[in-house]
């Protein structure tokens, strides 16, 4: 495979692939396919590219992922198959990932096409089109059922379109896997708001046996800190999705000074530091309460920014933004340390006295998590939910309404990760299908 011009990101040429294929130990309850949380058959799929079928070994992995190739590019490996290889002891951790991203890439080429199983002549309707609800329809759509999503942007895809940056997962890519999907028979509908052209009560009068809720958290969270309403202050999902619409040429692009503060720790707020570099930032800080080894961005991620110049300033928390004539000037900080030893959480922050400080910035973005839409309830009726707005459901993603099943971020305790919100999507896939009278495979 020639990767100077791959459209899905740098890819493994065949040799590549082959000589890592053949580094493996091929362990007899491999270590890597327990830690991955779809249970992608790593020694299979392994065994295969190294006998030189990539058909054979793109089929088992989309059996259990079927966004595989997103996945082997934006999945925590360290933390997952990657950190439990065997052969780390030995030498060094197979390229779990990019031999996953490697096969996926060889199927989008050659136009793999999925089989399905005989029409059962039942629909099913799936709110949100990220990678739960991709994962679900695929389950589903290969169980033969009819599937319908209904997602509310211009393009599905979910975080994969408009959060993880081009840079780490190309958008060819995202659109050739949501396409394998449609290759199920899946119909796609975009632009679909829940509340103003569908409910879940004339889902159910327009003949859907069951709904799959895979919505996300749709609004980002904003800390109660003075100063927020000044001109500069901004949220990690406005600026995404005005990059991702920018990028798509369905917007502006979004303004960006040559000094930016960040606020947060995780993953998302790695991504708003790569996000402000590509839009012309010089100068980024990023605040947060953690200290380095606890922060929630993978290591992948946090080395990447580090290495693009961002400061950190770490066991720190805002106190107030900082403008002059309604627009930000700065931020103003204070250091912190914990109430009780590894909680990490704004609630068991303790600021210091004497220790504040001030940091100068044209643009102050939050990117502390995200939270459901606040009308959530009114749009989900009969389906409970817990104090934050969060879905609540059983095991297989079954809510206390019947047929109405959830998972992915919107759910409590879901997501948190794409291959885990393919997971629960997949899982809850089979529990509507036997729900709806099938055997559970």
């Amino acid at each position: 495979m020639n990767d100077e011009a791959c459209p899905f990101g740098l890819c493994l040429t065949d040799t590549q692939a082959r000589l890592e294929a053949s580094r493996c130990l091929m362990c007899d309850e491999p270590p890597c396919e327990a830690a991955c949380p779809v249970h992608v058959p790593v020694k299979h799929f392994i065994r295969a590219l190294r006998f030189e079928t990539p058909r054979r070994a793109i089929n088992l992995i989309r059996e259990r992922n079927v966004l595989a190739g997103i996945c082997g590019l934006a999945c925590p490996v360290g933390q997952l198959c990657v950190g439990a290889c065997s052969s780390t002891e030995l030498d060094m951790p197979i390229a779990i990932g990019e031999l996953q991203h490697y096969a996926a890439v060889t199927g989008l080429r050659v136009g793999h096409k999925p089989t399905v199983a005989a029409a059962t002549g039942k629909r099913v309707a799936i709110i949100g089109g990220g990678p739960s609800g991709l994962s679900a329809a695929a389950e589903l759509a290969r169980s033969g059922h009819q599937v319908v999503i209904l997602e509310r942007n211009p393009r599905a895809g979910g975080i994969c379109t408009y959060g993880v940056p081009a840079h780490r997962v190309p958008q060819e890519l995202v659109q050739g896997e949501v396409d394998y999907v449609r290759g199920l028979g899946v119909e796609i509908r975009t632009g679909a708001e829940l509340g103003d052209e569908y409910t879940l009560d004339s889902l159910h009068a327009d003949g859907f046996a069951a709904v799959y809720i895979a919505t996300g958290l749709q609004q980002a969270a904003m800390p109660p800190v003075s100063g927020a309403e000044l001109d500069g202050v901004t949220d990690w999902k406005t600026l995404l999705d005005g990059l991702s619409a920018h990028n798509f040429g369905e917007g502006p692009r979004p303004h960006m000074p040559k000094n930016v503060l960040i606020v947060g720790g995780g993953s998302v707020a790695m991504d708003v530091a790569s996000a402000a570099y590509t839009l012309g930032a010089t100068e980024v800080d990023i605040v947060c309460l953690e200290a380095p080894r606890e922060m929630p961005a993978y290591h992948d991620e946090l080395s990447e920014v580090w290495e693009e110049g961002a400061r950190f300033h770490t066991r720190s928390m805002p106190l107030e933004v900082t403008g002059k004539g309604g627009k930000v000037t700065g931020l103003r900080c204070t250091r912190i340390r914990w109430k009780e030893p590894d909680k990490f959480v704004p609630a068991n922050a303790e600021a210091i006295d004497g220790t504040e400080y001030w940091l100068p910035g044209e643009l102050v973005v939050f990117a502390i998590g995200a939270r459901p839409a606040v009308d959530i309830a009114k749009l989900l009726p009969g389906v409970k939910l817990d104090h934050t707005g969060r879905i609540i459901a059983d095991e297989h993603g079954a809510t206390s309404r019947a047929g109405v099943f959830a998972g992915g971020d919107a759910m409590v305790a879901g997501g948190t990760t794409i291959v885990k919100a393919v997971a629960e999507g997949k899982h809850a896939g089979q529990a509507i299908h036997e729900y709806l009278g099938g055997a559970q495979s």
